[in-house]
C-alpha cells in the first residue's frame, strides 16, 4: 500500500486491464527549433547567450506515460501505476492523461514533487535531458496495488536508473517487487533506463540488481548503451571515449558480431527473453529455451516452438522526416509486447516493434502516431527498411519474413 503522506487517485472503469505499466512518469518539455536552425549544444550552451526557439510542447513521458499510452493506441486495455507530486507539474500530467484516465492509478505524494525533464533536440544533434526525478525516487514495491496486478496477464516495469528504491541496496526491492508480481502468474516485464554516471544511480553495482531481478524478469528490454553499461563498463567506456573523438555515433562504433554473446550473458542471468534496442538500426532478439518460456505467466509465449532458442535483427524501417526520437524506445516496447498478447511469432514481435518506434518517431511528443496493431501489421509488411552496413556476414536475411536470421 502506498506510504501513510501519499493519497491514491483512482479513475477506473477496466476493472481488468490485460496489461499493467508501472514505474517511472514525468513531465516533458520539449522547446521546438527552427528546421533550418543549425546549432551544436557547445554552441548553444554559452554563459550568457540568449537562444531563440520556438513554443514548447508539453507532453506526459517516462514509461508509464510512453509504453502505456502506445499499448492503448495499439488496441489493449492498459492500466498506469506510479506516483507524482502535488504540485502544477502534477496537475499537468493529470491533465494531459485525462483523455487516457481509464484505469489510471496514480498516488499523489504532497511530500514529493513531480519528476520533469527538460529534452533539448536542436535538428541534426542527438538529444539530451535534464532530468529531475521528483517522485520517483520514492515510488517503492509496496506501492503498487498487487491485487488489480494479480487480474492482469502482463506487468511491464520501466526505468530503475530513474527511481532511488529500485536500485538503492543492490536492487533489492526491484527484485522483491517482480518476484511478488511473479508469483501472482503474471509476465513480468522490465525496461532499463541509461544512469547519469556520476550520480548515486550511476555509481549502483548494476550487475547485482540485475542478478537479483532477472530471475523473476520474463522478458527484458534494455538498450544497448544501457546494457554495456550494466555489464561491461570498460567497452562501454571505450566505445564513448572513440565517439567523442571521431564524433561517430556510439551505435555505429559498436562490433555488431558480439551481440549473440552480449545476449546469452542476460538470458544467463535468468529472463526467458531479451531485446536489445539498437537505435537507429533496429532491434535484437534471443530468446531461452522452451523449459524457461513455459514458466512466463500467463503471456507467455504461444506457440513456445515459434519462440524457443530464437536469435533476430530487425532493421528499422525507413523514416523519411523524424519529427522526434523522444519515446521511441518506449514505443518499440509496446509494439513488442502487443505482438506478445497477440501470440504472434517472435520474429513478427520484433517487428511490430520496429513498426511502433517509426510510428512513433514522426510525432514531436513523447507518445503518440501509432496504428492499432491490426492496422500496423499490415503497414510492416512492406514498409522499406533502412540500410545497415555492417550486418555480421555469419547473419542470413530470411526474405520471406524480411529480417535477420542469426
Amino acid at each position: 500500500m502506498p506510504d501513510a503522506s501519499s493519497t491514491l487517485s483512482k479513475t477506473t472503469t477496466e476493472t481488468d486491464p490485460e496489461i499493467i505499466v508501472a514505474g517511472h512518469i514525468c513531465l516533458d518539455l520539449l522547446p521546438t527549433f527552427d528546421k533550418k536552425q543549425s546549432v551544436s549544444l557547445s554552441e548553444m550552451f554559452i554563459p550568457g547567450k540568449l537562444n531563440h526557439v520556438g513554443e514548447s510542447v508539453l507532453s506526459s513521458g517516462g514509461t508509464v506515460s510512453n509504453t502505456g499510452i502506445a499499448l492503448r493506441q495499439l488496441g489493449f486495455s492498459t492500466g498506469l501505476m506510479a506516483k507524482i507530486g502535488d504540485d502544477l507539474f502534477g496537475q499537468g500530467l493529470l491533465g494531459i492523461l485525462e483523455s487516457f484516465s481509464s484505469g489510471l492509478q496514480l498516488i499523489i505524494d504532497p511530500d514529493s514533487s513531480t519528476s520533469y525533464s527538460y529534452v533539448i533536440a536542436p535538428p541534426g544533434v542527438d538529444r539530451v535531458f535534464l532530468h529531475h526525478p521528483g517522485a520517483n525516487d520514492t515510488f517503492c514495491s509496496d506501492d503498487l496495488d498487487y491485487d488489480s496486478i494479480a487480474r492482469t496477464k502482463l506487468f511491464h516495469f520501466g526505468y530503475p536508473p530513474l527511481m532511488r528504491r529500485m536500485y538503492e541496496d543492490n536492487g533489492t526491492d526491484l527484485a522483491e517487487m517482480m518476484k511478488q508480481v511473479k508469483a501472482r502468474g503474471v509476465t513480468t516485464s522490465l525496461d532499463m533506463a541509461y544512469p547519469d554516471p556520476d550520480s548515486p544511480a550511476g555509481r549502483a553495482d548494476w550487475l547485482q540488481v540485475l542478478k537479483v531481478s532477472l530471475p523473476h524478469t520474463d522478458i527484458f528490454l534494455p538498450s544497448l548503451e544501457e546494457l554495456l553499461y550494466m555489464l561491461d563498463r570498460q567497452e562501454f567506456d571505450r566505445l564513448v571515449s572513440v565517439s567523442r573523438e571521431t564524433g561517430k555515433s556510439f551505435i555505429s562504433l559498436f562490433n555488431m558480431n558480439i551481440l549473440p554473446a552480449l545476449a546469452d550473458q542476460v538470458l544467463a542471468l535468468g529472463c526467458a527473453v531479451v531485446v536489445i534496442k539498437l537505435g537507429y538500426k533496429g532491434l535484437f532478439i534471443k530468446t531461452a529455451g522452451a523449459d524457461r518460456l513455459a514458466t512466463a505467466g500467463k503471456a507467455a509465449p504461444s506457440p513456445i516452438s515459434e519462440w524457443a532458442d530464437k536469435s533476430w535483427f530487425a532493421p528499422s524501417f525507413l523514416v523519411e522526416e523524424i519529427a522526434s526520437t523522444t519515446g521511441a524506445g518506449d514505443a518499440s516496447i509496446a509494439g513488442f509486447l502487443a505482438g506478445l498478447l497477440k501470440g504472434c511469432p517472435s520474429w513478427q514481435a520484433l517487428q511490430l516493434a520496429c513498426g511502433a518506434a517509426a510510428q512513433k518517431i514522426q510525432v514531436r511528443k513523447s507518445f503518440g502516431g501509432i496504428d492499432p496493431v491490426e492496422t500496423l501489421l499490415g503497414k510492416i509488411a512492406d514498409w522499406p527498411h533502412e540500410q545497415v552496413a555492417d550486418i555480421p556476414v555469419s547473419w542470413t536475411f530470411d526474405k520471406e519474413k524480411r529480417i535477420w536470421n542469426i
